[in-house]
């Protein structure tokens, strides 16, 4: 199984979503899930396939960053 870094969902557009990661980076990925506007995904070749809970990935996003103990 790979492991994949949280994104945020910023934008949806039709069947498209637009996501974010913790360095700002976008692209655009198709869901194999309901998502809105906020939610915290994982993705699997630019398909979202599941969610964390925010404060799961806030957390991940400060390991990342150096800082999460």
């Amino acid at each position: 199984m790979c492991l994949t870094i949280p994104k945020k969902v910023i934008a949806i557009e039709g069947d498209l979503f637009t996501v974010e990661d913790y360095k700002g980076n976008r692209q655009k990925i198709k869901s194999i899930i309901e998502l809105k506007t906020g939610d915290f995904i994982y993705t699997q070749q630019n398909v979202a396939v599941g969610k964390f809970e925010e404060e799961s990935a806030r957390e991940i996003f400060k390991m990342i960053n150096g800082n999460g103990g």
